[in-house]
């Protein structure tokens, strides 16, 4: 189903945990940075979880991926940080 708010152009905020052992993946996405951010914070207070970050992207749109918050243990960590997110972020070859 395709909603106004999954329309291309449109930013929306994906929510990424890691956990031990595993890759982790993206939990769920929001179209506001508060509830991404809130929903991250929360679940970086998992025990299971080590932490959890926001990404914003804008829908259709290849490079707009942006790091935008990360958590540990409920606390935001510093918001830059120098490393490779992913292999494809085109920073350099994964």
């Amino acid at each position: 189903m395709v909603t106004t708010s999954t329309v291309a152009g449109n930013v929306v905020y994906s929510v990424h945990s890691a956990r031990p052992g595993e890759a982790g993946a993206v939990e769920i996405v929001f179209t506001g940075e508060e509830e991404a951010r809130a929903y991250a914070r929360d679940r970086s207070t998992d025990w299971r979880v080590t932490s959890v970050s926001v990404t914003r992207f804008t829908v259709g749109e290849l490079g707009s991926r942006q790091p935008v918050g990360w958590y540990v243990d409920g606390v935001g960590r510093r918001q830059q940080w120098n490393r490779q997110l992913y292999p494809t972020d085109g920073t350099g070859r994964g």
